[in-house]
């Protein structure tokens, strides 16, 4: 039970990452692109060794692992607005699996980009972006709920930070998808949150 525990918080922490990731952008107009990088690599991660492996190990998802540890301990507003758009998330997940087509067309449509996004190497190329919120657009968007993003109108119009941002709410589906692959269930968040944290603490250090 604890391994399967370990392996939700793992995923958890991914959804929270990408979160918090498009709280950056969208309140200050930039974010970590290490963590963005890991975030955006997970949608093509489709037969891994372990959880860890969808994100290219444990530092790719520390971002999130610390946003857990502040949940748990001092929950500031940042630390509620990543929850709140990582909630979000979770829905979005679980809209998605119950709609195989839809899961098929979204393979399909990444298909479609992983060889740009790997002939891009480190570099997170603007094309490719669009590339994958274009894929979100598509794919994500015309599910039943959406997710509103709030912050600096500035950042808000700008077309490469909204593609961006696109992209990685379609990595924080796709770690959704997981963590709900892994047993992961909104009920866990209230019943189990101390455990969870925790591990999170145990893993981000």
């Amino acid at each position: 039970m604890a391994a399967d525990l370990r392996q939700q918080v793992i995923a958890f922490a991914g959804i929270l990452q990408a979160g918090e990731l498009v709280r950056q952008l969208a309140s200050g107009g930039q974010c970590s692109q290490q963590f963005a990088r890991a975030s955006l690599e997970s949608v093509f991660a489709n037969e891994p060794e372990t959880t860890e492996a969808v994100f290219g190990g444990l530092p790719g998802v520390r971002l999130g692992l610390t946003m857990a540890d502040e949940l748990a301990n001092s929950a500031s507003s940042d630390a509620r607005q990543a929850m709140g758009y990582a909630g979000g998330l979770m829905r979005l997940a679980m809209f998605l699996r119950k709609d195989p087509a839809r899961l098929d067309q979204l393979g399909h449509a990444l298909e479609l980009v992983e060889t740009a996004w790997h002939d891009a190497g480190d570099v997170l190329d603007p094309s490719v972006i669009a590339q994958l919120a274009d894929v979100y657009r598509q794919q994500i968007s015309t599910l039943p709920m959406r997710i509103q993003v709030h912050g600096n109108p500035q950042h808000l119009k700008d077309g490469e930070k909204v593609s961006l941002i696109r992209a990685i709410l379609l990595g924080g589906v796709r770690a959704g998808v997981l963590w709900l692959q892994l047993g992961g269930r909104p009920w866990r968040l209230l019943f189990q949150r101390g455990r969870m944290f925790r591990i999170a603490s145990e893993l981000s250090g």
